[in-house]
């Protein structure tokens, strides 16, 4: 959805679609400090430099993980 259409209500139809998870999704991936950090550990990634400890890091800060089913 275009920025400068925000206050058309058909611009919001596909929210409608979307469960929690799928919105909360659209509402992080958004988040100006969400992308700096997917763009830091990207970076990260290219240079082979990745730990996998902060990428899990980087997924739990996020809730980006699911719950155990223990």
């Amino acid at each position: 959805m275009s920025r400068a259409y925000w206050r058309t209500p058909g611009a919001y139809k596909k929210l409608q679609t979307f469960d929690a998870p799928g919105l909360a999704s659209q509402f992080v991936r958004r988040h100006p400090d969400y992308v700096k950090d997917r763009e830091r550990l990207q970076e990260m990634e290219r240079q082979g430099t990745l730990d996998p400890a902060e990428a899990d890091a980087f997924a739990r800060r996020w809730g980006l993980l699911l719950p155990d089913d223990d």
